[in-house]
Order: structure tokens, then C-alpha cells, then sequence
């Protein structure tokens, strides 16, 4: 008799902890660039690159909404693929 092993499900885990992770990283880093550029006298290159950096990652923030998107979107996709796909080289025992 042979014993057929399971296939897990995808885990989410990873994809949870990296947003977080992410959105905590940007946020953490805007708010210090923010204090940076208030910190400083207005056109001095310092304010500038600080200024120019926050534009930046505000922009980042922008996106994020779409980067959790096809992120959930490929994990779907995966466990589609996973569900209904076959290997090539696999044989049925039906």
C-alpha cells in the first residue's frame, strides 16, 4: 500500500510579517526624515536631501496599496496553480 503525502496550503505568514514589517519601516523612516528636514535651516542641502528623501518615500507610500495587492494576488494564484495544476513528469493512479 502506498502512503500519498499532502500537499500544505500556502502559508501567509511570510507575506503578513513582510507587509507589517514594510509599512512599520516606512513609517519609522518618514517621520524621521521629516524631523531631519525641520531641524534644518530651508535650502541648505542638508533640508534638501531630507525633503527630497520624504517626497520619495511619501511616492513609496502611494504605491504600497497596489504592492499588497499582487502580493495577495500571487498567493491566490498559487494556490490556484496548486489546486488545479499538474507536474509534467506526475502520473495518475485513478
Amino acid at each position: 500500500m502506498q502512503i500519498l503525502e499532502k500537499k500544505s496550503a500556502v502559508d501567509l505568514t511570510d507575506l503578513a510579517i513582510g507587509i507589517v514589517v514594510l509599512g512599520i519601516v516606512v513609517s519609522v523612516g518618514a517621520t524621521i526624515l521629516i524631523n531631519v528636514r525641520d531641524t534644518n535651516t530651508a535650502n541648505t542641502i542638508a533640508y534638501n536631501l531630507s525633503n527630497d528623501a520624504a517626497v520619495g518615500i511619501a511616492e513609496y507610500g502611494n504605491w504600497f496599496k497596489i504592492i499588497v495587492i499582487v502580493g495577495v494576488a500571487a498567493v491566490v494564484l498559487s494556490l490556484i496553480f496548486m489546486a488545479f495544476g499538474r507536474g509534467a513528469g506526475s502520473t495518475s493512479t485513478y
